[in-house]
């Protein structure tokens, strides 16, 4: 990459400095920054014209760890120089690499900025899809019951996706910021690389949400099953309670202390209340067959089929989809 813009002054059009080097090289300067606190972290994405100098920060979580991991930093952009402020992680390997991978001419630091914040979120996309097909992966676990660290799983993907919707989210704003207050109109090339950019994080925000709704979706199923397989035992319990009651009746009738009763010195009385109580055992597990309370998923076969259609629809299109990914090509 080409810079081919010239500051107003004798220095760089493009440095990579510290907070104590823009304090001490530049303090006017510094001052004019809002979003740049000599003791304070940048905690947030955002952007601020004050007093002809545009600066702000960006707090860009890493796809790996989003919460843990971050790489964090500034820039401030005046008498067209664009200054850097490194706070934490590599933005010199950052910076490099882009310009590395883009070979074209660079007229105005505002343009190589735009054309830097279209590079950050570029390959985002295809981070959140693949999120996506584990969640779906997942959900196919859940229901044919392989749920080992299911939950743990779930709980990261929710914090995952509420510090990159936030993050998308900020950036938004930062773009519309950029387009209201320092993008004329009449620049062709940079209104299309900021409409590009709030295209894409629209775009990410949707997939976020998507992404949050499909975990919602997988937790309610877990949930969903563990109450079916307590109301399965609870079920089970009572028929089994339910099938021993007559006996127990039988039992406690025949415990009383009467001494004429029948069958109580009949020789075959105890034959006979055997066959009684086999019959009527028999009889309820006859009567609960009929009514289906003992049912399970195995015996419904055409929804497991349906489900393993299902399963076999997403496999082709999960190959569809990274066949669609070595060809598209990137930006």
């Amino acid at each position: 990459m080409k810079l081919a813009w010239k500051p107003k002054d004798a220095g760089q059009p493009l440095s990579i400095v510290t907070k104590a080097d823009l304090l001490q090289q530049h303090p006017d300067l510094a001052a004019k920054t809002l979003l740049i606190e000599p003791d304070a972290r940048m905690r947030y994405t955002k952007i601020m014209l004050y007093q002809g100098v545009l600066s702000g920060s960006f707090v860009i979580p890493k796809k790996q760890e989003p919460i843990e991991d971050r790489i964090t930093f500034g820039f401030v952009l005046a008498d067209n120089c664009l200054y850097f402020v490194q706070e934490s992680g590599d933005l010199s390997a950052m910076i490099n690499a882009f310009m590395t991978k883009y070979e074209r001419t660079v007229t105005s630091p505002v343009h190589f900025l735009l054309l830097f914040m279209n590079y950050m979120i570029q390959e985002d996309i295809y981070f959140l899809e693949d999120y996506n097909e584990r969640l779906q992966d997942i959900e196919d676990d859940v229901f044919d019951g392989h749920c080992v660290g299911m939950e743990r799983f779930i709980m990261m993907a929710r914090k995952d996706m509420n510090t990159l919707g936030n993050y998308y989210l900020q950036l938004s704003a930062v773009g519309q910021t950029m387009q209201q207050t320092i993008i004329p109109q009449n620049d062709g090339d940079e209104n299309a690389m900021i409409s590009l950019f709030l295209s894409r994080c629209s775009q990410l925000l949707s997939l976020v949400d998507n992404i949050k709704d499909n975990t919602s979706q997988i937790w309610n199923l877990r949930q969903t099953q563990l109450s079916d397989k307590q109301n399965k035992i609870s079920t089970l319990l009572t028929i089994i309670t339910t099938l021993f009651l007559p006996i127990t009746f039988i039992t406690g009738w025949y415990g009383m202390n009467f001494e004429h009763m029948p069958l109580l010195h009949n020789p075959y009385g105890y034959a006979i209340i055997i066959c009684v109580v086999v019959v009527l055992v028999f009889v309820e597990i006859r009567f609960i067959k009929a009514r289906h309370w003992l049912s399970t998923d195995a015996d419904e076969p055409d929804h497991h089929e349906r489900h393993e259609a299902k399963k076999a629809v997403r496999r082709e299109l999960k190959k569809d989809l990274k066949d669609a990914k070595k060809d598209m090509p990137k930006h």
